[in-house]
């Protein structure tokens, strides 16, 4: 069986940071099973949200150094080409050019403005609560 190809909103790793609920997927991840699909975009957004003072009390340093970590360890970092403009929340095509250009399975997130869509070619478009229903 092939690895499920995930990309993960910035929400839920903001929602995973403050709630420890990642564990629910490491395993898989660790195991092979789950390949995390990024791009720079992606990593520059994480990384511009968690520095927001609001979070400073949610999670340390360095639990956003063990995320980058898990990005390089175990991520694929996609160069994305495609320029697609059709979620309601422009700033999220980003995530939706992203799916296209790495054929990934999920986009994962707690968006409306994307769960609306429900897929976008052949990634399905899900919450973090129907993946897990998925992967079980």
């Amino acid at each position: 069986m092939r690895s499920k190809k995930i990309i993960l909103d910035t929400n839920l790793w903001i929602s995973f940071l403050i709630s420890k609920k990642f564990n629910s997927i490491d395993n898989q991840i660790e195991n092979n099973k789950i390949t995390l699909i990024f791009s720079d975009e992606l990593i520059e957004e994480f990384v511009d949200v968690v520095n927001r003072p609001k979070f400073e009390k949610y999670f340390s340093k360095n639990d956003i150094e063990k995320i980058l970590t898990y990005f390089d360890q175990y991520g694929k970092l996609i160069k994305v080409k495609s320029d697609i403009k059709i979620c309601r929340d422009e700033k999220d095509n980003f995530l939706l050019n992203l799916s296209i250009d790495s054929k990934a399975d999920y986009l994962i997130t707690g968006d409306n403005d994307l769960l609306v869509l429900e897929k976008i070619e052949r990634t399905r478009i899900i919450n973090f609560n129907d993946f897990l229903e998925q992967i079980r």
